[in-house]
């Protein structure tokens, strides 16, 4: 009773101290919350923030907060609650206004979940939704972070160079993002801790290319930033391929001491399945390689008590993913059957259009016997038409300067309204042109996702109003 108590004291606290502040402080005050050690502790304190933030409407904000809840339970092996919580935040939190570092955030949360339960398909193809909208923000923190998260699925479905690839474009973003010499980045100490885990990782890739000496350079800077940043996970990542360096080149003292660090790290901090497993592989690995066999056996038998106490959770979590699988499948059958049952109509129309024009035609037809006969041809301006929307089905390069050659006041109208990139045009004139958000997603190769967040990011950039139709707009800028 007395905790409860306490509780609720604490979270009232919270709320009056909080409501002070901004959206951008409240953000701060989340990032600056303590991850790799973070327990009930910290997600009773993101849920005193996301109370506040839902007062005030900073909806970024409470997304952020949710995001962070995720991949602490994720951390913690809560991999139900993690994905219960990005769904949350899909549903409720993104509009058209919504922040791409939330849009970032769900993808990459949702990338690490389906990794974990092996889903590495599902994993790559939620990095590939949001990859080029990463690529030109040209923000070095964004970059680094999607380059590593492909890295590690490349690496669990051993494509060792493209991992390599990825690593190292991870690791040099990273150093940008160290320096952030032009001051776009907020650097705090969780996300720099982070950033600096990017070598151990490089040095441990080299390893597994039996590129030794590589690795040692990359290992030797990852132990020597890690007694400058005091950090459980940074330690963690650093003592773990420093452990896999020394016993590559037999210096077997120092792999174990670095692993017996790992291993007490996991057990107090880690609760995730993968934390577990790789420890407990690597002790019984080592001791193996020695001839200990008390010591291999009984890292074998933790290694069966992880294994087994973890397959029940897994089950269950894969038939959660099964039933949102069979969700969207349904939901697909049911605007199939809508497109169909509009296609029927739309024959219907063009049946009764033809008959009325038949019509039409016979009873006029003699009126014309003395007209000469001149062969038919298409507009200038209709036959570039028809080139714009074929160019635009095939995702043909000839598509924007055609396009162009269409509307040539399209580009400078819309420059008068905003700044925008040159994908971002090219994302309009396909809206200009009528297509639908299935078709844009068919023809430019990205998912129905991927392109409404692009419509809600244009919207926010165009400020077209809540309640227009995004179709309509376009319809009237030339106008």
């Amino acid at each position: 009773m007395m905790i409860k108590k306490l509780s609720f004291l604490f979270v009232l606290i919270s709320s009056f101290f909080y409501s002070q502040h901004t959206e951008e402080e409240l953000k701060n005050v989340l990032f600056d919350i303590e991850f790799s050690t973070a327990g009930p502790k910290e997600i009773a304190k993101i849920d005193s923030l996301i109370k506040v933030c839902q007062k005030e409407n900073y909806n970024d904000c409470i997304a952020l907060g949710y995001l962070k809840i995720a991949n602490i339970c994720y951390r913690n092996s809560d991999i139900k609650r993690a994905f219960y919580y990005t769904d949350k935040v899909e549903k409720e939190n993104i509009t058209s206004d919504t922040d791409f570092e939330v849009i970032f955030y769900l993808h990459l949360q949702r990338s690490l979940l389906y990794k974990s339960l092996g889903e590495r398909v599902t994993s790559l193809k939620q990095l590939d939704e949001i990859y080029n909208d990463v690529m030109e923000t040209n923000n070095a923190y964004f970059i680094y972070l999607i380059n590593w998260q492909y890295a590690g699925i490349y690496n669990d479905i051993n494509k060792k160079e493209q991992a390599l690839k990825h690593f190292k474009a991870a690791y040099k973003y990273s150093r940008i993002y160290r320096e952030n010499k032009d001051k776009r980045n907020r650097i705090d100490k969780n996300r720099l801790s982070n950033s600096y885990k990017t070598s151990a990782y490089l040095g441990g890739i080299y390893l597994e290319l039996n590129k030794t000496d590589s690795a040692k350079i990359y290992i030797e800077e990852a132990i020597q930033n890690e007694k400058k940043i005091d950090e459980i996970g940074m330690r963690y990542i650093t003592c773990f391929y420093a452990s896999r360096y020394f016993k590559s080149i037999n210096k077997i003292p120092e792999a174990q001491h670095y692993l017996w660090i790992c291993k007490n790290i996991a057990k107090n901090y880690y609760k995730s399945e993968n934390y577990q497993n790789l420890i407990a592989r690597e002790l019984k690995n080592l001791y193996e390689s020695i001839g200990q066999k008390d010591s291999t056996a009984y890292y074998s038998n933790w290694l069966l008590d992880i294994e087994s106490s973890n397959s029940g959770q897994k089950q269950t979590l894969n038939d959660h993913v099964d039933r949102q699988n069979e969700l969207e499948n349904t939901n697909r059958k049911k605007e199939t059957k809508g497109l169909f049952f509009i296609l029927s109509v739309s024959i219907g129309v063009c049946l009764l259009f033809i008959f009325l024009f038949l019509y039409y035609y016979g009873k006029h037809k003699s009126k014309s016997l003395d007209k000469i006969d001149i062969p038919h041809h298409l507009p200038v301006q209709e036959s570039i038409f028809k080139e714009v929307i074929q160019l635009a089905k095939d995702n043909n390069p000839e598509f924007m300067p055609r396009f162009h050659e269409y509307c040539p006041r399209f580009s400078e109208e819309l420059l008068k309204v905003s700044p925008l990139k040159i994908s971002e045009i090219r994302f309009c004139a396909y809206i200009y042109l009528n297509f639908s958000t299935k078709e844009i997603a068919d023809y430019t190769f990205i998912s129905v996702r991927t392109v409404q967040t692009k419509k809600y990011n244009l919207r926010k950039k165009l400020n077209i109003p809540g309640d227009m139709d995004i179709y309509i707009w376009f319809s009237k800028l030339l106008k």
